[in-house]
């Protein structure tokens, strides 16, 4: 098949227009990635402090050992989160049989920071709940 003379080097002119864009989307899809391990670890820790909160029985040693687990999940695994930093807070339950309350806040770094975004800082809570019903059974 003939090109038209007029239609010679389209395709090298379309990659040289494209291009730039597929690059700078590539980087910007994998600086997501610290920001996704984050928000993932940040979800563990703050899992296992509302397991131990709830199945202790004195509050104040349940609010320091679901601390220690929290730091102990978050620090357990590289998985890709250099630069991210965490703060947990814990609430024990203020009685028998009332919920706790287990934060974990974190801050990720964009690593490709094209546009002048800043970083994205979240957190998780979960509540913990009683678990004195599963020892009936």
């Amino acid at each position: 098949m003939r090109f038209k003379r007029s239609e010679r080097g389209q395709a090298m002119t379309e990659f040289a227009i494209y291009a730039p864009f597929a690059v700078i989307m590539t980087f910007m899809l994998i600086s997501w990635i610290p920001i996704h391990r984050a928000r993932s670890m940040a979800v563990s820790a703050s899992y296992a402090c509302a397991q131990f909160l709830s199945q202790a029985r004195d509050p104040s040693t349940a609010a320091r050992n679901a601390h220690t687990i929290a730091m102990q999940t978050l620090e357990g695994d590289w998985s890709a989160t250099i630069g991210v930093s965490y703060a947990v807070s814990v609430q024990p339950p203020s009685g028998r049989g009332a919920p706790g309350l287990c934060r974990v806040t974190y801050q990720a770094p964009i690593l490709f920071n094209f546009f002048g975004l800043s970083s994205p800082q979240s957190a998780q809570t979960y509540v913990s709940r009683n678990e004195r019903w599963k020892t009936k059974w």
